[in-house]
């Protein structure tokens, strides 16, 4: 008797001995194996396995087994997690520090917005004269960039952002020097009136008085 062309794969020859097989596959594959002199050879290979598998002692992990395990895998975070964890330590713990944060964020801008103020208040000084100032340092600014970057700086100056920002720049020197005086003269208030909310707030103690309230019970 000719055995058939077709075998179950081993797979399914041990799915069989486990019993895991759904029923029509099950019987389909005992019909087959009972036909099958090289797959009944298997059948009988999968069965001593598993009969020596059961006879095996089991053994219990020792007590933290796991936890020593865990303790040995390396996950490596993302890096947005790991600037997050930096940014996390590099901010000011107390008010203070917070308070000599903003404050040299504060000043620079504020030291240069009096310096632009002073400049327009100077005689003599016009528009056009700020505009030929203005295109002379970014000229020299694009000279800089496109020799320490090369093609990624003509790049990132013909995008939408730098020319957004050129014509920016443009309206504002465009405009009369009063215009400009009066308006670094609001941000500096601005910036000064910031600074004073801030000191009153983080530095000066509080004279409000706080009543507490008792429960009789």
């Amino acid at each position: 008797m000719s055995e058939p062309p077709l075998h179950p794969s081993p797979e399914r020859l041990e799915a069989l001995v486990e019993g895991d097989l759904p029923e029509a596959e099950r019987s389909a594959i005992e019909a087959h194996v009972a036909a099958c002199v090289r797959c009944q050879a298997e059948v009988e290979e999968w069965r001593t396995v598993f009969a020596v598998l059961a006879s095996l002692p089991r053994l219990a992990p020792s007590p933290g087994f796991a936890d020593r395990v865990l303790a040995r895998v390396r996950i490596e975070r993302p890096w947005t997690a790991r600037i997050a964890a930096l940014l996390a330590r590099l901010a000011p713990r107390t008010t203070a520090g917070w308070a000599l944060l903003t404050a040299c964020l504060t000043l620079p801008a504020a030291a240069a917005t009096a310096l632009i103020a002073w400049i327009l208040t100077r005689p003599g000084l016009n528009a056009e004269t700020l505009m030929t100032v203005m295109a002379f340092l970014r000229e020299r600014a694009a000279d800089l960039l496109l020799s320490f970057a090369g093609h990624a700086a003509t790049t990132a100056m013909e995008s939408t952002l730098a020319a957004w920002i050129a014509r920016l720049i443009e309206r504002i020197l465009a405009a009369a020097p009063a215009q400009l005086g009066a308006a670094a003269a609001v941000f500096t208030a601005l910036t000064l009136a910031s600074v004073w909310v801030l000191y009153r707030h983080l530095f000066r103690p509080s004279n409000r008085k706080v009543h507490h309230a008792s429960f009789l019970f």
